[in-house]
């Protein structure tokens, strides 16, 4: 009889010290989860201006590492743009720190390019003595991007968020970085001018209509309403080098007929609706901005 409860004491005992270490472990992993989730509430790292470049530099390469330790970390992509739109904040205030710590060189970087007529292109040909710091630049993923006028910005590359969120985020804040980035491959406007083909202007628009009619309760909402507006106003009206309508009021024939190509591709698209009562109007230059601003909602002098 004794044997028998010293075997049943010891099983207990032997339960108890198990059920102990599950809980222990369990609360271990709990912790854990619980100084994840912390993290990702943190907000945006914002250097002092008294650090050093090289100081910043390599707080943006050690910080992209965190960056990415931290998505393999993440619970769900809606925690991941949250590390998105924050990792973007700390990374545009330490870009406006490192302009004001290489104004000399943005300044001069236009010269660096070597225009042929023939070829009607540019190719950059940076000087030995400044080959090191635009590629130390590389390295933390900016580059120096010139924007025309003979100005020069700094930025992350195009693709820089793309590469280390793609599969990340949800679908509406994939879809908008997606496009994004293949978007700022390219400029877009230069010295009052569209860079960029009039179908490629259309391409843009038609992005966010239909980003707007996929995910109508997206946060990005009214971020991506307000660039629909610049670009439909670009797309319809130009810019001052780049007008579509000539001294007449009559639209050139190169937008006519991309208005035409428009229409036929995208007939239930906001935008076409826009471009035939446009095509109906008198010509006359002023009404037809005055129409359109205010049909966009965007501000005009009268």
């Amino acid at each position: 009889m004794k044997k028998i409860i010293v075997s049943i004491t010891l099983i207990s005992l032997l339960y108890s010290c198990k059920k102990e270490e599950k809980t222990a472990e369990i609360t271990s992993k709990n912790n854990e989860t619980a100084s994840i989730k912390i993290n990702f509430n943190l907000p945006p790292v914002y250097l002092d201006s008294l650090k050093s470049e090289k100081e910043i530099l390599n707080h943006l390469q050690q910080r992209k590492k965190e960056i990415i330790k931290l998505l393999e970390n993440s619970s769900s992509p809606e925690e991941n743009d949250l590390i998105y739109e924050n990792y973007r904040k700390e990374n545009d205030s330490a870009l406006v720190l490192l302009e004001g710590k290489q104004a000399g060189l943005l300044e001069k970087f236009y010269e660096f390019y070597d225009y042929n007529p023939e070829t009607e292109k540019s190719i950059l040909k940076i000087p030995e003595s400044e080959k090191e710091t635009v590629r130390s630049y590389g390295q933390s993923g900016i580059e120096f991007w010139d924007i025309g006028e003979a100005i020069t910005e700094l930025r992350m590359f195009p693709d820089f968020y793309s590469k280390i969120f793609n599969g990340k985020l949800t679908p509406d804040y994939q879809r908008y970085l997606g496009f994004v980035s293949e978007e700022n491959k390219v400029l877009f406007v230069s010295d009052a001018s569209i860079s960029i083909p009039w179908s490629d202007v259309a391409k843009r628009v038609l992005a966010r209509e239909s980003f707007l009619n996929d995910f109508p309760a997206s946060k990005l909402d009214k971020k991506v309403q307000g660039e629909l507006q610049e670009y439909r106003a670009a797309y319809l009206l130009g810019y001052d080098n780049t007008p579509t309508q000539n001294d007449g009021g009559g639209f050139t024939a190169e937008n006519l007929k991309e208005f035409q190509r428009f229409l036929k591709e995208n007939p239930k698209s906001e935008t076409s609706a826009i471009i035939k009562t446009m095509l109906a109007m008198p010509k006359d230059r002023y009404e037809m901005y005055r129409f359109v601003n205010h049909k966009l909602g965007l501000p005009y002098e009268e």
